[in-house]
């Protein structure tokens, strides 16, 4: 009997240890620099859907062939004084405006196409104003079209600004490139000559309150440039733009929809479109990232009431442009306005929505003539739509490369049971769950995925989610208890 209680006390002790050491090991995770995620991600956003395909594998290989025919498309060396840059279509006569070059930055670090995005951006340098800012309009051969060309339009500098951050993260600022100080160079200059107040002009030498443009709205981006800089301003940046769009909502009788340009009071700007036209249809597609990536519930609210709104009309009854308060203008079925819902549905109001969203965007295609502002809103998004679209300055989740999409379950009961582990929901205990729990722990994510996740992470039943837990689901993957 003695002998066996000395084994029975020798196992406690040993079981104790290991959950020591392992409970040591949490606390002091190392949260510096992790490496580069690769595409394809998989990725678990923090809140909302993530990926909404079926099959992964095949939406990631449908990516690829988008990505190289979108390049074939669009990348060109012609008139970029010997680096690479993005053209529109033949409308427009293949020439090059900033947000193009926004756009194809993004592209690229996304895609891990490191030569192309180091092309593109000297492309861009070559074409700073003398406040260190792109000028917004380029021809063909890289002569300004007018004087006011040489002015920036502060949304394509924004996006610039945070892919440089993103490369800086994914490859390092020691080359012969170093992205980290020109993205601070960027941004300090953003605050210099596009902020008025906290709020954001569509230009460096116009707007502010009196024209306002919401589709340059990117708080996600601002949040990011607040933590990689440590200039809390651009967290108010992201208030005030909350702010004008609460104001517009006092005027759109509850659609969500938002207008091309406007006052900071959200009343109509002089001179200005002010329907739901070919500018405000990107306001969703900027805005749902600040709930997918930070949990923002403004952003979330806003993209819902727009969800709402499309959810009545039905994917393939988009059509480009309604009036702010809901009256349909336009007759066109496009990428333009199907793209950004596909991403707004991210925020998870409806999963069939945002399923049936997915599947229009990748089955609306724009004609060759037109092919350059919609068709890349479309590539952008199916990003989004698939899981790889994670925020790049912050270590990426990823999911199993054939992931099943998650559908919250009833409460349990009646023996409906939730499984021990199983923060994401997906009927299996595994390293993604173990991810999930690491990053709530660090403070990654506030929110499991699943909506029991707080019920599985209580591996001991004491009513608390905290690094016991954790220690237990590692102990449990490793087999060293059946918990």
């Amino acid at each position: 009997m003695r002998k066996k209680y000395k084994i029975k006390l020798l196992r406690r002790g040993i079981i104790l240890l290991t959950l020591v050491s392992l409970m040591v090991s949490t606390v002091f995770i190392n949260t510096g620099s992790v490496s580069a995620a690769k595409f394809p991600y998989n990725a678990v956003y923090k809140y909302g859907l993530s990926s909404v395909v079926d099959n992964q594998d095949e939406a990631n290989a449908l990516l690829l062939r988008e990505w190289e025919a979108w390049k074939s498309r669009h990348i060109t060396s012609n008139g970029a004084g010997g680096y690479k840059r993005v053209q529109r279509d033949s409308s427009t006569n293949f020439d090059t405006v900033s947000e193009g070059m926004g756009y194809g930055m993004l592209l690229a670090v996304y895609f891990n196409e490191q030569s192309l995005f180091d092309d593109l951006y000297r492309y861009v340098k070559l074409h700073f104003n003398s406040r260190g800012l792109m000028s917004w309009h380029i021809n063909p051969d890289g002569s300004l079209p007018d004087s006011g060309s040489y002015n920036c339009a502060t949304d394509a500098d924004e996006d610039i600004a945070v892919a440089l951050i993103f490369a800086h993260k994914q490859w390092g600022s020691n080359g012969s490139i170093n992205y980290a100080n020109e993205a601070r160079n960027l941004i300090s200059n953003l605050e210099r000559y596009c902020l008025d107040g906290d709020i954001l002009k569509p230009g460096d030498v116009w707007g502010g309150w009196s024209t306002v443009n919401p589709s340059y709205f990117a708080p996600a981006w601002y949040k990011i440039f607040a933590q990689f800089t440590g200039n809390s301003k651009w967290y108010s940046v992201a208030d005030k733009c909350y702010e004008i769009i609460d104001n517009v909502h006092r005027r759109n009788n509850g659609t969500g929809l938002v207008p091309d340009w406007c006052q900071g009071d959200g009343a109509p700007a002089s001179g200005m479109g002010y329907n739901y036209s070919y500018d405000a249809t990107r306001y969703p597609w900027r805005t749902v990232l600040d709930y997918l990536w930070f949990g923002d519930q403004r952003a979330k609210n806003n993209c819902d009431l727009i969800n709402k709104f499309f959810i009545k009309i039905g994917p393939e009854n988009i059509r480009g442009e309604y009036s702010i308060t809901g009256n349909q203008i336009g007759s066109a079925h496009n990428s333009s306005f199907v793209a950004p819902i596909a991403a707004s549905a991210l925020t998870g109001y409806d999963l069939n929505f945002a399923k049936a969203m997915h599947e229009e965007n990748v089955k609306v295609t724009e004609p060759p003539e037109y092919c350059y502002y919609g068709g890349t809103l479309r590539l952008i998004t199916m990003l989004y739509t698939t899981g790889n679209f994670p925020n790049l300055y912050e270590e990426v989740i990823s999911r199993t490369p054939t992931p099943t999409v998650p559908t919250p379950t009833p409460t349990p009961s009646n023996g409906g049971t939730v499984i021990k582990g199983d923060v994401n929901g997906d009927g299996e205990v595994n390293s993604i769950d173990y991810a999930l729990m690491k990053s709530k722990i660090l403070g990654l994510i506030y929110n499991f995925p699943y909506i029991y996740g707080d019920l599985a992470a209580d591996m001991n039943d004491d009513g608390d989610f905290n690094s016991l837990d954790y220690a237990l689901l590692k102990m449990k993957l490793l087999g060293l208890t059946s918990i």
